[in-house]
């Protein structure tokens, strides 16, 4: 016979999805309360995060909290379920945590001479104990901002639960939730495990102070200056990249291996891609925390080929000659597949534009295509530009031929780009025409394969 504990929970799960669109609305009608709670102050906050209780989340719940034991009926366990509704307000750092709640007390304050707890003008239905003290102890040990409240709708009360969480502490949570609440295993050395996640957050810690001092200096720094912290960021960026992609490899293939040049590859590639030349943009840089805090909860196969969508295409020569080379190779050379795989999960959307995408910012970083169009001016227009593509497609050849993820690497790219104008201007004071260049073209690459292997032995 079943036991009569799970008809109350049948009864409060059936309940929960009868109700589902209603609390939906309650969910979307706070949004808007928090929005305008944030109204001229929305650069605090990087986003807003919501849920309604899952079916899953509050079986589990009941019996944890043996709801079942203290409450008669369905409606009981929902009407005193503290976060059947749940929100998080993100914001950049640490710090700035106390700063997002004093917004809330400020613009929170009258008082529910019933409960103590507190409402704006505009929002007469929505609650939270704003006076109450913050941070909150966890059980853990670790200090949270989390406040109770309610929303009233249709002379209903429905609870809700409200936390300030900086980026690094939500990264920070679904490690631990998913290290901890969700893992059954039994652990004999309890106090270690303590002491690794204690470790762990830590330097989450210290990874926020670094950011935020990094975060304010390129703030305030003139651009002639700032060339220590847009340095300093970048080595942020490859040092989390690292970590998180180290950790999915051991939980994939049961073993890591050295990934730190290609972090150091993808941290550069991103940087230049989405930091400097968007200005330092605020959003962007919280959208990468939230990939990693994303990628954290995913799992990645290390032995799945990569799958591209669509064919690839470019009339560019460099993107396609090195294109095709790299997706000859991508399923076939670990280390390629692993950077890829890599790139693949940390930019969202499609493989081939992201791949697409990659190369451009290689090609744009290794030739300055203004410089290399002005090259060769003293011949024909047609002649000269047909020499451009050609010395385009010398380079990418030549690229392929060293054919290791070092070519990317960003010392050897420096190097490269300085080897390469040189070249060309030797080849300008040389080259009479466009037919004497093919005459002569296998030697001048053996000549410029010959400078790629001083920067490559």
């Amino acid at each position: 016979m079943r036991l009569k504990v799970f008809d109350i929970i049948d009864e409060t799960l059936a309940l929960l999805e009868k109700n589902e669109s209603f609390y939906n609305d309650v969910e979307s009608d706070i949004r808007v309360a928090l929005n305008d709670l944030f109204e001229n102050k929305a650069s605090m906050i990087v986003g807003i995060n919501s849920r309604v209780k899952s079916k899953e989340s509050l079986r589990e719940k009941i019996i944890r909290n043996r709801f079942y034991a203290d409450y008669d009926n369905a409606q009981d366990i929902l009407d005193h379920l503290s976060d059947l509704i749940g929100f998080i307000i993100e914001c950049r750092f640490i710090e700035d945590e106390y700063n997002v709640l004093n917004v809330i007390r400020e613009r929170m304050n009258i008082r529910n001479e019933e409960d103590g707890y507190y409402s704006s003008e505009k929002h007469p239905e929505f609650f939270l104990d704003c006076a109450s003290r913050q941070p909150q102890i966890q059980k853990n040990g670790f200090a949270i901002y989390r406040i109770d409240g309610y929303f009233l709708k249709d002379n209903k009360k429905i609870n809700i639960e409200l936390q300030i969480k900086a980026l690094v502490n939500s990264f920070w949570g679904e490690i631990e939730h998913k290290l901890v609440y969700k893992n059954t295993n039994y652990y004999v050395y309890d106090s270690f495990m303590k002491e690794i996640l204690a470790s762990i957050k830590a330097n989450l810690t210290i990874t926020d102070r670094q950011l935020n001092i990094i975060y304010q200096q390129m703030q305030h720094t003139s651009v002639g200056d700032a060339s220590l912290t847009e340095s300093g960021f970048e080595q942020q960026i490859s040092k989390a990249i690292n970590d998180l992609f180290a950790t999915k490899m051991k939980e994939s293939i049961g073993f890591t291996l050295n990934v730190k040049n290609t972090s150091n590859i993808l941290g550069h590639y991103i940087f230049i891609k989405d930091i400097r030349y968007d200005g330092g943009n605020n959003d962007r840089i919280a959208s990468l925390f939230r990939t990693f805090k994303k990628l954290n909860s995913t799992d990645m196969d290390f032995e799945e080929e990569i799958v591209m969508e669509g064919e690839f295409v470019s009339s560019d020569v460099f993107i396609y000659t090195l294109g095709k080379y790299l997706l000859s190779v991508i399923n076939k050379d670990y280390d390629w597949f692993v950077f890829f795989k890599m790139l693949f999960a940390i930019e969202p959307g499609n493989n081939m534009e992201d791949f697409s995408l990659f190369l451009t910012i290689i090609r744009n970083y290794l030739v300055d295509y203004y410089w290399l169009n002005t090259s060769f001016v003293r011949l024909p227009m047609e002649e000269s530009e047909r020499l451009h593509n050609e010395c385009a497609k010398l380079l990418a050849d030549s690229l392929c031929e060293i054919g290791t993820t070092a070519i990317v690497h960003n010392d050897k790219m420096i190097k490269i780009n300085k080897a390469f104008v040189k070249f060309i201007e030797e080849l300008e004071e040389r080259v009479i025409s466009y037919s004497d260049f093919m005459q002569y073209k296998n030697a001048y690459y053996d000549d410029w394969m010959s400078r790629m292997h001083k920067i490559f032995d």
